[in-house]
């Protein structure tokens, strides 16, 4: 399978590792193209790949096209192309709506896909955006191929915008609990790389057990808590606090953000 990228930066590199490393493709295989011919000499160096001096070639020689530029991009680099309708197109720029596409594209052979960050460790959760013209084979290997660099969801479209503060900028959120959290404990001596490895491993290991349980994560917080104990005094003054509603109210500026970015 021949998977070419119209786009190479920081996700479509980590996608790119996620299929080498995973053996889903040879470096044979893989074929990309960069606006600028010193990017695309770069890459090619370090990566030991083959790079493309247009877009109209990374679509001849692949089966899958990854397109992976900024969506104000999108409409300019889609006007220049012929893409034969057998080619499946898999879009992963934020922000840009399947029926757009749909203007360049058949319904056939384009999906809209959104890794997150995560990606570049192999960790992402990606959303698929649910098309039913798509083929299950052309599925299967969008899923497949997402499933190189973390797991995988299928979604109605119209969910999309939820995903992108659940699992898109959310990585942000986290990371300030991740930095908040090892502050404190700087506050009271502690080097601080020791304690962001801490508390980035506690929040890495408290994922994989919500994950892995059968409990809801509010069951899960009461395991940890015992009756007048340290965690108790901690989620009591985080109630107070109104950490609950500050969450709630930054994931409402999230979708309001999006909804005005996609013109709803």
């Amino acid at each position: 399978m021949n998977i070419g990228f119209i786009g190479f930066g920081n996700m479509a590199q980590a996608i790119a590792r996620g299929l080498l490393t995973n053996k889903i493709i040879t470096k044979d295989e893989l074929l990309f193209s960069t606006h600028r011919k010193e990017t695309r000499e770069k890459i090619e160096n370090a990566w030991k790949v083959k790079g493309a001096d247009g877009n109209q070639k990374v679509v001849d020689h692949s089966d899958v096209i990854i397109l992976a530029v900024k969506p104000h991009q999108i409409e300019n680099v889609l006007g220049q192309l012929t893409i034969p309708e057998s080619k499946l197109i898999l879009s992963v720029a934020a922000g840009y709506p399947t029926q757009k596409l749909f203007q360049f594209l058949s319904p056939k052979q384009v999906l809209r896909v959104m890794p997150n960050l995560n990606a570049q460790v192999g960790a992402s959760m990606t959303a698929i955006a649910e098309n039913t013209a798509v083929s299950k084979k052309d599925t299967d290997t969008a899923d497949r191929i997402f499933k190189a660099v973390g797991e995988t969801v299928f979604l109605p479209e119209n969910q999309l915008s939820i995903f992108i503060g659940l699992a898109g900028s959310s990585p942000a959120l986290i990371f300030m609990f991740i930095d908040t959290l090892a502050r404190s404990a700087v506050k009271y001596g502690m080097p601080k790389d020791k304690a962001v490895k801490i508390a980035s491993q506690a929040v890495l290991g408290s994922g994989k057990t919500a994950l892995n349980s059968d409990a809801s994560p509010w069951d899960l917080i009461d395991q940890v808590s015992s009756p007048g104990g340290i965690t108790v005094e901690a989620v009591l003054s985080l109630l107070q606090s109104d950490f609950s509603n500050a969450v709630v109210t930054s994931f409402d500026k999230m979708i309001e953000k999006d909804n005005d970015m996609s013109g709803k």
